[in-house]
């Protein structure tokens, strides 16, 4: 491996190089392992020129803690030779009076302040010189300005691994594999190192001697169980590290510290390279910067997949020595240390550990002896978050669309915890059938479906909780085209459900598959009991409102347009009354269709283009790919050619790409297959399947713009 590759980074060296030019103190902020030395060294070399007093690179981890002291090793790192009885810190400050010059501190985590303090009387006596540290938080001084370092942009972490690996990769997807990584330098530096002929820890290793199946052998890997604790030599007391937050020890770390520390191997175990030759080394430093609480938020945040909230933090987190009044300060301190991120959008703030720094914390969080129970916590937030958001769903469905798809992560770790223990099966199924708005509505049927089936087959118990889920599974498998499990699936929740909870269900997806078949003597007998049971029970959405798309689509098929059209816009009404903006999407749609039967273009386009943008709004790619099908019909039947035939090749591409059969519904179906053969007719094979072609290069959300604008760019 070429440890000097250096790949990217010319933002941040073209951005920090502007800085200096501006600012006398930048400092390098990040996570263990995002390479704020590599990118230090690299504006050393590349500002010689721009500094005549020199550049001087001084590297402080093992630098004394106090102010005369690490004043002489700074002056002795530089070649400061000052008279007998001058003070270090004088000479250093005549060193620099004369010409421009840059100072380069580099890892100044472990004297963070006595470093602030030295670098803050320099810059006060010697203004020509500038200031280049790089640490995991701020030196904290008035003027510092801080530049964060984050993991390397996609490309360029696949350009470092290929690199660095060359024919190496095998059957690796290095695109993904640096995702898992972070897109951090180091861990991509060890994963090739360990996927190297003959490395440390290659033994095993899927591939031998490639990095074929390292992603799957990653966990564990970046992060030793082994010498967890140990910091290279910056531990003062093992005794110290070994002991919990809550006065508990932890025999085998503090054994693994002495080990590190005295390189003692009583197991015949290599001792560890010096500081960052491996992320478990790297992440410790990082660990021993952190105040006790912070690494008991440390650990038990690591139960987070993905981001998280204050909400979220203190409910599942607080406990023992850290109290939830405790919880925000402790965030903050990891923010401060490079520990966490911070996010800020829509949802409002939420926080992130990365992969790495994630995987440290659940080690820990295993030896405190907290895994089950911080799991147990998250999995209740997340349960009664769930249900929350299903109750209230109806009046507040982008809101709450908004925030869970920030939580898929943590909501999926909740149920794969479910699933795990025999004992909480028939919760895993609860909160999976909460979500069934995310599975049904959302864009996410292939999820939904995987874990309503997963659920499903665990727990064969009847119970309220399963016939939900089955009612729910067989909704998503209308939405992914498979008719004939949805048949079974009814037929299952029927036969289970001894309270009638779910019957209106079972006659509402009944009708369905009912109007899919096209038999609407069947589909309208089946609609009308379920809307009378929903009616009755006050059920309103998913119930009620929805049923509206059956009765107006079998209509349709029995020719009634303008009687579909009425029942649509009655539909309509309610839902823009009760806030119900999904099936909005839906009735929409067949508006769409519908007025195109009637011969009011004008009106079909504004519809199909409604559909689109509500469809759009919650990800809801079903309705999607059916408002581009019913796009392409209008636009064939108007002689846009051209335009009709790239987007048939677009919805085409997208239906393929979704993995589930196009044209479900009977009608789109018909005349998408009409409206193929026309343009066929009248621009030749070969020009419709050129046209066809550049509609699949399009992706779903380019696709969709150019359907709302009504061109092609």
């Amino acid at each position: 491996m070429e440890a000097d590759v250096f790949v990217g980074r010319e933002t941040e060296l073209a951005d920090v190089s502007a800085l200096l030019e501006r600012v006398r103190h930048v400092t390098l902020t990040g996570p263990a392992g995002v390479g704020k030395t590599c990118l230090a060294l690299r504006l050393a070399g590349t500002l010689e020129s721009a500094f005549p007093g020199g550049v001087h690179v001084v590297e402080l981890s093992e630098a004394p803690a106090d102010l005369d002291s690490l004043a002489e090793t700074l002056a002795d790192a530089v070649g400061v030779r000052g008279r007998p009885g001058t003070p270090a810190l004088r000479a250093l400050v005549d060193a620099f009076l004369t010409r421009r010059t840059l100072l380069v501190l580099d890892t100044c985590d472990r004297v963070v302040g006595i470093a602030g303090i030295l670098v803050g009387l320099l810059l006060r006596s010697v203004e020509g010189l500038r200031v280049l540290t790089t640490s995991r938080q701020r030196l904290g001084l008035p003027g510092e300005h801080l530049y964060p370092v984050g993991g390397l942009p996609d490309a360029d972490a696949v350009r470092l691994i290929t690199a660095l690996a060359g024919d190496r990769l095998g059957g690796t997807d290095p695109a993904e594999l640096c995702q898992r990584l972070d897109n951090l330098p180091l861990a991509i530096r060890l994963a090739v190192a360990d996927g190297a002929p003959g490395a440390p820890g290659d033994q095993g290793t899927p591939g031998g001697g490639t990095l074929d199946g390292l992603a799957a052998a990653l966990d564990g890997r970046l992060v030793s169980t082994a010498g967890l604790a140990a910091f290279d030599g910056h531990v003062t007391s093992p005794d110290e590290l070994a002991t919990t937050l809550e006065g508990r020890t932890i025999p085998a770390a503090e054994r693994e510290i002495h080990e590190e520390r005295t390189g003692a191997t009583p197991r015949g175990r290599a001792v560890a390279p010096r500081r960052h030759s491996s992320m478990r080394v790297a992440l410790g430093w990082s660990h021993e910067l952190c105040t006790p609480q912070e690494r008991l938020l440390w650990a038990r945040a690591s139960v987070f997949a993905g981001t998280f909230d204050i909400e979220a933090a203190e409910e599942v987190c607080a406990g023992g020595a850290l109290a939830v009044k405790d919880v925000l300060d402790g965030l903050l301190g990891l923010l401060d240390k490079s520990v966490l991120a911070r996010e800020e959008g829509e949802g409002g703030v939420r926080y992130r550990l990365l992969n790495t720094v994630r995987e440290f914390g659940v080690v820990w969080l295993e030896r405190l002896g907290e895994t089950d129970e911080i799991q147990r916590r998250h999995r209740d937030h997340f349960l009664a978050l769930s249900a929350r958001a299903e109750m209230s769903w109806q009046g507040r469905q982008l809101e709450w669309y908004r925030r869970l798809v920030l939580e898929c992560g943590n909501m999926r770790g909740a149920i794969e915890y479910c699933y795990s223990r025999p004992a909480e099966y028939r919760k895993g199924l609860d909160l999976v059938g909460n979500l069934w708005f995310l599975w049904a509505c959302c864009g996410m049927q292939a999820p939904g479906d995987d874990l309503l089936q997963r659920g499903l087959d665990l727990d064969h118990t009847p119970s309220p909780e399963r016939v939900k889920a089955l009612w729910v599974h067989a909704w998503v498998s209308i939405q992914r085209g498979d008719l004939e499990r949805a048949e079974r699936i009814l037929t299952e929740c029927a036969a289970e459900d001894s309270d009638g909870y779910a019957t209106a269900y079972v006659s509402q997806f009944q009708a369905h598959l009912a109007v899919v078949r096209g038999d609407v003597v069947e589909a309208l007998r089946l609609i009308k009991h379920a809307r009378v049971r929903h009616r009755s029970t006050g059920n309103v959405f998913p119930g009620f409102l929805p049923t509206y798309t059956v009765v107006a689509t079998a209509m349709m098929l029995a020719d009634h347009h303008d009687q579909a059209v009425a029942v649509l816009l009655e539909g309509r009404e309610l839902c823009e009354s009760c806030g119900d903006y999904w099936t909005l999407i839906r009735l929409d749609l067949l508006l769409a269709q519908a007025e195109h039967a009637l011969g009011n273009t004008a009106s079909a386009v504004e519809f199909a283009r409604a559909s689109l943008r509500g469809a759009r709004l919650f990800g809801d790619s079903i309705s999607l790919m059916e408002a581009l099908e019913v796009s392409v019909v209008i636009a064939e039947a108007g002689a846009d050619d051209t335009f009709a035939a790239v987007m048939f090749g677009a919805s085409r591409a997208a239906w393929k790409d979704a993995g589930v059969p196009p044209s479900r519904s009977p009608m789109i179906a018909s005349r998408i297959r009409g409206a193929e053969l026309r343009l066929r007719g009248r621009l030749g094979r070969a020009e419709f399947d050129r046209l066809e072609a550049r509609g699949g290069s399009i992706s779903l959300r380019d696709a969709v713009e150019h359907a709302l604008q009504g061109e092609l760019s």
